[in-house]
């Protein structure tokens, strides 16, 4: 799977599991521990756009963040990810691109790593609230791939708790969740 195929099956994933929210959802826990499901959500989209506007060698907007999620998270979200989807483009992909605050990489592993961002939190959100979520067994390996290429399993920083083991005949999902530092 590349990080476009994988792009269009998170859309599918993370729009369910906004679509299952309620306003009573937005300040409740999440297992990402400092975040609640509004400040995840926000997280995910902000990610999303900074990544989209580096992918296309846009400089960063100067001065406060907007609130993404003014119009809701449905709005926020389906934003960033057109945002996303506009920005991957095969030599945008291929390029070397700059991120704010990451350095310069492949367009390709930039890519990666915010779907598989938005992959593992919409576990979060869906763990956090209750709502149903259905990540494809493909879609977690290929997250979890991309992750354990760039989260080291020791010595972990930026986020990520430490990881929590899972057994060998674990789902993929699971599997993606434990690399993390979450509780499956």
């Amino acid at each position: 799977m590349d990080a476009t195929t994988a792009l269009g099956q998170t859309n599918d994933v993370m729009s369910s599991v906004i679509a299952q929210l309620t306003p009573n959802h937005r300040e409740q826990s999440t297992p990402c521990t400092e975040w609640n499901v509004h400040q995840v959500i926000e997280h995910v989209c902000q990610g999303s756009h900074m990544v989209a506007g580096a992918l296309q060698q846009q400089a960063p907007a100067e001065g406060e963040a907007p609130d993404l999620l003014a119009n809701g998270p449905a709005d926020g979200w389906a934003n960033a990810h057109a945002a996303l989807a506009a920005s991957a483009t095969p030599e945008n992909l291929s390029e070397i691109r700059e991120l704010p605050g990451l350095g310069a990489m492949p367009g390709e592993v930039a890519m990666s790593v915010i779907v598989a961002d938005a992959v593992t939190h919409a576990w979060d959100v869906a763990k956090g609230t209750g709502v149903t979520i259905e990540i494809p067994e493909d879609l977690a390996a290929w997250a979890l791939t991309t992750w354990q290429q760039v989260v080291p399993a020791e010595g972990r920083g930026g986020g990520f708790a430490e990881v929590v083991p899972v057994g060998d005949d674990a789902s993929a999902v699971d599997r993606l969740v434990g690399w993390t530092g979450r509780q499956p």
